[in-house]
């Protein structure tokens, strides 16, 4: 008798605790990180903030939740260079066994470009072209002068603008671009082609023809 007393009594003082809490499971708000190669990101769920460090695999925040009670991860500040994105950045706790958010991370990527001239017809009136190439992580492109108007067509010439490269290069990432062929005698030359890319595309190349 005296046993089951001390048993019912640690069963209502196990029920009290349980009611003190609420009565209801908590869960933590969790998930795991992919590509986190630079510090600076911040994450945001139900008021609590939290910093995760270059490197992280995973992240928790401090507050847990009750069941039913909804969360919103959300990214107020992503990493230097980088872009982040969640999935499973909403829900509602205890629909599935655990909350597990996954944050994606990647480099940031930019364009190169910048502006050409001189790019003429040859003497005949055909076209002619200059051929550009990244060879550090890729990307081509190819100037065309158009073709000088006869009677049988209309092509517009355009010896002078912009270009912009095919591809895209990482932040941080070195870019060497060459000229690599020009035809019919037309001879150009390339400013401004190699560099590391910071934050912005490249728009200061120039490409001069003659």
């Amino acid at each position: 008798m005296k046993f089951s007393l001390v048993r019912a009594g640690a069963a209502l003082a196990m029920v009290a605790a349980i009611a003190g809490c609420g009565g209801k499971q908590q869960f933590t708000v969790q998930g795991s990180i992919t590509g986190l190669n630079n510090s600076g990101m911040v994450l945001a769920n139900a008021g609590e903030q939290l910093s995760v460090p270059s490197g992280a695999t995973t992240f928790a925040f401090t507050k847990q939740i009750s069941y039913g009670t909804d969360y919103n991860i959300t990214i107020p500040k992503q990493p230097d260079h980088m872009t982040c994105q969640i999935g499973g950045a909403t829900g509602s706790a205890g629909y599935n066994v655990a909350i597990q958010a996954v944050i994606r991370c990647a480099q940031n990527t930019y364009t190169l470009g910048g502006q050409y001239s001189g790019l003429t017809p040859a003497a005949d009136g055909t076209a002619r072209t200059v051929t550009l190439i990244n060879g550090s992580t890729g990307g081509t492109i190819t100037l065309s002068s158009g073709v000088a108007a006869t009677s049988t067509t209309t092509s517009t010439l355009t010896p002078s603008g912009e270009f912009t490269l095919t591809g895209v290069v990482p932040d941080g990432q070195a870019y060497g671009v060459t000229l690599i062929s020009a035809t019919s005698g037309l001879y150009c030359t390339l400013a401004n082609g190699t560099g590391v890319m910071h934050d912005a595309n490249v728009t200061n190349m120039v490409v001069t023809c003659q």
